[in-house]
């Protein structure tokens, strides 16, 4: 492993613990706590893969999950990340999109005619002759990139599904997200913390000695507290109506992922910021990273990302990244300080960058280029309960509108930019509102009628929102160079084509969207979004504020199939008379999800009997409702085809419900225990479907 460092404070390696795997074939070594991506850059690889269209080198640009030169096949396993999935003995880890080989593809061709390529070409190029589009698709899902799938021999075990009702859930663990699951946690509320990677930390596991020390410090008190449920190597997917949210769940014990649907009473979003990529010819090129990636490689993973450096800085984290470069015995041949103008305007390179030209006219030798221009605020969860993301040019970057409902709330840097402390201390102030307003709306829910056994704890008086605002610090708008270079690294759509779209009509950044697919691929637009405005408010000479962005729909991160589907099974559920029927005979009769007494013998015997005696039946797999108010009768009447407002106080009546459509859904008994107070019985199967009807019409 030729690029390894010496062990330091901080890393995640055990390098007590060596472990073998494959890379195309070639045996190497790791590192137990090492990503795919780490080990194989420790052990001096550069190149990983191929672009999808044009077939040119690409190597590590982020290091995380986000990073989209990194899909690798794992064994039978595709488009596996690599630069966040975790390195395991005996991997057998190889390059996919290629042919025959990484280092000579023949698809690479495609970058002679690229200028026939361009965005919308299959719009163009094959439309006519007509007759021949059905074979012109055939060959173009050739070129589709991606690994293979072994459907007749994969096997991944059984996937699950858990359900979860929490008071406050925070999506994010960094020092904020920390912050707010403890000050909501310490106010009683039940919480659940959910955090992308495998640690808790965020930005702080690879900063300095005092940042990791915070971090270590508020994990384990996260971990600690018995009112909070860590979840790690989990992405908060998707948020719906009802604050219903969807999580997945990876690397669990029980299953490789697990779907988790909670229901939470107050989301607090705190995803923290993206770092973004720099737009600038060859941009693309192995040996081209963003400050945050050489900061995880080295801090992290202890690897030395390259031997020569040219470092483009906008902010205190490419500062940051140039310290770390030369402790790990990286020559930094140049600091380009963004903040007074200086920048690179392109890179020259094929498996490797060899040169740098700067805006000054210098032409630098080099084999890495380190960009910190600026980040994304990823508010694909605000989106999603209703917010549109504002731009703010003096801070150039997107920030939530503050338009959420009352049960979403937003910490972190995604609200603002401060220190450490700060961070902290907004998160604390956010996860205590969480919490008063979670556990008002879960004293209401449970006191919204009469009941023997209330509560007696008293609810909690309406707090204020009184958060102090972080500031939205300046920052220099660095998006691009006067080069053309990449602004879709997944679906190699450049700068010039997003220009051409926009000439050709496309000026609007849903249509560029769908036009061109830019922010389409993998990352779904968590790296291009603000750089694909940028140079759509350029070509349209039209303020960044006016572009606005695309709209994000769940889900927020990739789930597979299996996740989804769950287990190929259902939960078994018993009355408590269960072990009394078995014991006398009974016949099981499966309904839904019920185990119900059939028969216990002569099923006609039993049948005269009950005619000519008497018989008792357990019911209690049915459904029961408990309806209180006023209006009972008129919600009855909008489900069931009877009449329900003369029924008599002590009296059934036999029902049958419709949907809006008009087609019978369920039936059962409901019968008037009082004026106010109705008994609703459903079929034992539709017991939940029946309560979700009631909930949709009230």
């Amino acid at each position: 492993m030729n690029n390894r460092l010496p062990a330091q404070p901080g890393e995640v390696i055990d390098r007590s613990k060596s472990l073998s795997f494959t890379w195309n074939g070639k045996a190497m070594s790791g590192f137990e706590g090492d990503t795919i991506a780490s080990a194989l850059a420790a052990n001096g690889v550069a190149v990983f893969g191929r672009s999808m269209k044009y077939h040119r080198m690409r190597g590590i640009m982020t290091a995380d999950y986000w990073d989209p030169n990194l899909f690798l096949q794992v064994g039978d396993e595709p488009n596996v990340r690599a630069g966040s999935r975790k390195l395991q003995a005996g991997m057998v880890v190889s390059t996919q999109n290629v042919w025959p080989s990484l280092k000579f593809d023949i698809a690479a061709a495609n970058q002679l005619v690229g200028r026939f390529l361009s965005s919308g070409f299959y719009y163009k190029t094959f439309m006519r002759p007509q007759f021949l589009w059905p074979l012109y698709q055939k060959v173009l899902r050739k070129f589709a990139p991606g690994g293979e799938i072994h459907w007749k021999t994969s096997s991944h075990g059984a996937y699950d599904k858990r359900y979860a009702h929490p008071d406050v859930l925070v999506a994010g663990g960094g020092p904020a997200g920390m912050g707010a699951a403890l000050a909501a946690a310490d106010a009683g509320a039940q919480v659940m913390l959910v955090e992308h990677y495998t640690e808790l930390g965020g930005h702080l596991r690879w900063g300095d000695a005092d940042q990791r020390s915070k971090a270590a410090e508020l994990a384990a008190s996260c971990e600690a507290h018995p009112n909070v449920e860590v979840l790690v190597d989990s992405t908060v997917t998707g948020r719906y109506d009802h604050n219903w949210i969807a999580i997945n769940q990876r690397s669990h014990h029980i299953a490789p992922e697990r779907l988790v649907k909670a229901r939470a009473g107050v989301l607090v979003v705190a995803p923290g910021l993206i770092e973004r990529p720099y737009v600038f010819a060859g941009n693309d090129t192995p040996g081209v990273l963003l400050a945050g990636a050489v900061r995880r490689l080295v801090n992290l993973f202890g690897v030395k990302p390259g031997q020569s450096a040219v470092v483009m800085s906008a902010n205190e984290e490419g500062d940051a990244a140039v310290t770390d470069l030369e402790r790990a015995g990286v020559q930094v041949i140049a600091v380009l300080d963004a903040r007074k103008g200086e920048g690179i305007v392109s890179v020259e390179g094929r498996s490797r960058v060899s040169k740098v030209t700067t805006t000054d006219g210098r032409t630098i030798s080099a084999d890495t280029v380190v960009t910190a221009t600026g980040w994304t605020a990823p508010t694909s969860l605000l989106n999603m309960a209703g917010d549109r993301p504002v731009y703010n040019p003096s801070s150039a970057r997107y920030f939530s509108s503050g338009e959420l409902p009352t049960n979403v709330l937003a910490t972190g840097g995604i609200e603002g930019d401060g220190s450490t402390d700060e961070l902290e201390a907004h998160g604390r102030a956010t996860g205590a509102l969480a919490a008063n307003r979670a556990l008002r709306r879960r004293y209401d829910r449970v006191n919204q009628t009469a009941r023997a056994n209330a509560p007696t704890w008293e609810k909690p008086a309406e707090m204020a929102d009184n958060r102090t605002p972080l500031a939205q610090d300046p920052h220099p708008e660095c998006y691009r160079s006067s080069t053309h270079g990449m602004v879709d690294f997944s679906e190699d759509v450049s700068s010039k084509d997003l220009v051409q779209a926009s000439k050709e009509g496309f000026d609007s950044i849903e249509l560029m969207k769908r036009y061109t697919t830019v922010t389409m691929g993998p990352a779904q637009g968590k790296l291009e979004t603000v750089n694909a405005a940028a140079v759509l408010a350029d070509a349209n000479q039209v303020a960044m504020a006016d572009v606005g962005t695309t709209v994000w729909r769940p889900p927020y991160a990739p789930v597979s199939l299996g996740a989804l589907a769950g287990r190929i099974h259902e939960p078994v559920r018993r009355s408590a008379l269960q072990d009394w029927h078995e014991a006398h005979g009974a016949a099981p009769l499966l309904a839904g999800q019920w185990v119900r007494p059939d028969h216990y013998g002569d099923a006609m015997a039993e049948a005269t009997n009950v005619r000519s005696n008497v018989g008792l039946i357990d019911v209690t797999p049915l459904g029961k409702l408990d309806l209180r108010g006023a209006d009972v009768p008129k919600l009855l009447e909008l489900v069931y085809v009877n009449k329900w407002q003369k029924l008599e106080v002590g009296r059934v009546r036999y029902g049958t419900m419709v949907a809006e459509d008009g087609v019978v859904s369920d039936d059962g008994v409901t019968g008037r225990l009082g004026e106010d107070h109705w008994l609703m019985t459903t079929t034992s199967s539709g017991a939940g479907a029946v309560w979700e009807m009631l909930e949709d019409w009230l």
